[in-house]
């Protein structure tokens, strides 16, 4: 079984409720390929949030704070400022934003290497910090782990542990 598979168990995505994506489409707006876990979860679960916290961005979301094309500019020139104050853990243009949380957390690939994003790491910046946490492993283990509380990351409130896993999706 899966991290997909085992995280559909713990947290039932809802019933599909949007179209399929055109991911070439949105491949070229990012410009970048992007990991074939990240296309499978957003088909399978749509917008939402896992533990009403964390929420992936992701293609033509209905709010434009949730919408990966929309978002990516803004994100990269962000870490770029602060980039002269505290170093990010690697090239501001090698981070794609892919979900952020209710406290202003967000959360990125590492782009290493570009032409291999299956191999993509998860890093996640607070923004009061200068600390960047690096999940080595894919979005949909992060996921997984972040909601059965094996992976636990710092900047993260510490009652997230006693809260179940759950998805609850935006309307």
């Amino acid at each position: 079984m899966n991290d997909l598979n085992r995280l559909q168990q713990l947290c039932p995505p809802p019933e599909p409720s949007h179209s399929p994506m055109e991911w070439a489409a949105v491949e070229r707006a990012l410009g970048t390929q992007l990991p074939s876990d990240y296309k499978e979860l957003v088909e399978h679960y749509g917008t939402g949030s896992f533990k009403g916290f964390l929420s992936i961005l992701q293609p033509n979301a209905a709010h434009e704070a949730l919408d990966i094309v929309k978002v990516t500019p803004s994100a990269r020139d962000a870490v770029e400022k602060m980039s002269e104050w505290v170093e990010p853990p690697c090239p501001p243009r090698q981070l794609q934003p892919v979900a952020v949380t209710s406290n202003g957390d967000d959360v990125f690939w590492l782009m290493d290497p570009p032409e291999n994003p299956d191999s993509w790491k998860v890093t996640v910046n607070d923004l009061d910090s200068e600390e960047w946490f690096i999940f080595d492993g894919h979005l949909t283990a992060f996921l997984l782990g972040f909601c059965t509380n094996d992976v636990v990351v710092p900047s993260f409130p510490d009652d997230l542990l006693e809260k179940p896993a759950s998805f609850t999706p935006t309307p």
